[in-house]
């Protein structure tokens, strides 16, 4: 690119670039519905977390299935998103939608949602835009409140995949990480590890993702015993925290 062209790019389309077509080579193709195994995948990593009558905010909804389900379960769902499609379909969907820049308006909702989820998401900001936002979700979660976070590993070589696999990735993440940014807001961990492994119905695929599962378990152990740690080997993590609650874990069967 020359100089010239360079200089007549604006700041904004510099941003926005990255995110041209997003929708389309994410592959949604479906917006505001949910299959069989991610009913099961929300409940599983949900497990704990009461949603019926309950305010949920969802940062980035994507293509809203998760928002879908968690009406489905007698919830009052807001989200924020950037692309033109999923704005546009979440409001033929009747769902809120609030600026995506939660920092902007989390005194404004101070303590009004029970819960706030953010599936793969936090690792598309910089480290600046995590902090603000972490503290903003906990402004705007009431005293009792969960936050669900799912992210790249950051603390694993397995997570390298998806962490790099988007152009749009900024941050690698741990739980370390966020704790530390997490000081001061009331925010405590609760639950962190592997992102939930749906069973689906029985027959191959089911034995199969039982046997990966297992396997990868047996190998994060051996890895833990090798190198003296205690952290998850898996690509994808889940971190669930709480707002001022004397609540210590939230079980998963």
């Amino acid at each position: 690119m020359f100089a010239s062209e360079r200089e007549d790019l604006k700041e904004g389309d510099l941003q926005a670039r990255p995110y041209a077509g997003y929708e389309t080579w994410k592959g949604w193709d479906r917006y505001f519905q949910f299959t069989a195994d991610e009913a099961e995948y929300y409940a599983g990593e949900l497990q704990g977390i009461p949603l019926a009558g309950r305010m949920v905010l969802e940062i980035g909804f994507g293509q809203g299935s998760f928002l879908a389900w968690a009406r489905s379960q007698g919830a009052e769902v807001s989200g924020t998103e950037i692309t033109e499609v999923s704005l546009a379909e979440a409001a033929r969907n009747h769902v809120e939608l609030l600026s995506s820049a939660i920092e902007s308006i989390a005194t404004e909702h101070r303590e009004r949602f029970d819960a706030i989820v953010a599936f793969d998401v936090f690792e598309h900001f910089d480290l600046d835009e995590v902090a603000v936002r972490i503290r903003a979700v906990a402004t705007m979660l009431k005293p009792g409140g969960f936050a669900v976070l799912r992210f790249p590993n950051g603390q694993s070589p397995f997570g390298l995949g998806p962490q790099n696999g988007d152009v749009t990735h900024k941050t690698a993440l741990s739980k370390d990480k966020l704790e530390q940014l997490c000081q001061g807001t009331g925010l405590k961990t609760l639950r962190y590890g592997g992102s939930y492994v749906t069973k689906g119905r029985w027959g191959v695929t089911r034995i199969a993702r039982a046997m990966r599962s297992t396997a990868q378990g047996s190998i994060g152990a051996v890895l833990n015993a090798v190198f003296g740690t205690a952290i998850p080997w898996d690509a994808v993590v889940v971190l669930v925290m709480c707002k001022d609650t004397g609540l210590s874990h939230v079980r998963r069967s």
